[in-house]
């Protein structure tokens, strides 16, 4: 059965429709792009072309769909770095452009800029401070099946929770796992992330065999807008009677689609007793 992965929903949102399920020849691509930096890490960024709203769609497509030969630059003050492109099949789209000598830092900002294909795109993202989950709780729900609770404390800003379940190093946002901020402490519910949903099956509880990491991001403004609607948008696309065909919102130049952006992050492992 097909998983549902990250970048499925960021290619299919794309304003229009095709009357047919085939890929239209004639469709002129935007890109893509999926990046980040986070405090005390490298950047990861990764490219791909939209594709028409209703193409048919498979694992292979999003692969073939991966951009493998773009020129990345990350610049930081008057520091600049191009970041290397490589094979990573843990990825949706099997390929990353990631760098190695910019780190992220608290408060600093940082811009890309994107050539491929005689075009050029450009963003900028700024981290934001980090934000820990207290006093995880891991609750029984019998069939070898768990479910995860946590204390999000006060905080001044928005922030996300991704997960891996298999060791990283991609993490998935979590169903329903976008908060704004809040003066109080808040108890929430953990969900499975949301490129281990099956179709027509979406249980999102944990299984015992699940090695569970969680990223708690801290989101600037923008961030959240565009993360709170592609949740949004990943909800409505599973609902039959309410199917979601908008565009989210970006921060990409030339009319680019998804998102660059600074997340300050803290990392979990969940523990079962």
């Amino acid at each position: 059965m097909r998983r549902i992965t990250l970048i499925i929903i960021s290619l299919l949102l794309i304003v229009g429709c095709i009357k047919e399920s085939n890929y239209d020849d004639s469709f002129r691509y935007r890109l893509v792009v999926d990046g980040r930096i986070e405090q005390g890490r490298n950047a990861i960024v990764m490219l791909s072309q939209s594709m028409p709203y209703m193409s048919s769609y498979d694992k292979d497509t999003f692969r073939k769909l991966a951009i493998w030969s773009a020129k990345v630059t990350i610049f930081h003050g008057d520091k600049h770095e191009v970041l290397t492109g490589r094979s990573d099949t843990h990825y949706p789209t099997g390929y990353i452009y990631e760098g190695y000598e910019i780190l992220g830092e608290v408060g600093e900002s940082y811009a890309i800029e994107i050539e491929y294909d005689g075009r050029t795109w450009r963003s900028e993202g700024t981290i934001l401070p980090a934000i820990e989950l207290k006093d995880i709780k891991v609750i029984d729900e019998g069939d070898d099946k768990y479910s995860i609770r946590a204390t999000l404390p006060p905080t001044q800003y928005p922030c996300s929770i991704d997960c891996s379940l298999d060791g990283g190093p991609y993490y998935a946002p979590t169903l329903l796992g976008t908060y704004p901020p809040s003066e109080y402490e808040r108890e929430i519910v953990i969900n499975r992330p949301t490129d281990k949903l099956i179709r027509n099956d979406y249980n999102t509880l944990f299984n015992r065999s699940d090695k569970v990491l969680l990223r708690v991001n801290t989101l600037t403004d923008f961030a959240y807008d565009y993360w709170r609607g592609w949740e949004d948008n990943f909800i409505n696309s599973i609902n039959p009677v309410f199917p979601s065909t908008s565009n989210l919102p970006t921060n990409i130049s030339n009319r680019g689609m998804g998102i660059w952006a600074g997340y300050g992050t803290s990392y979990t492992k969940v523990v079962r007793n």
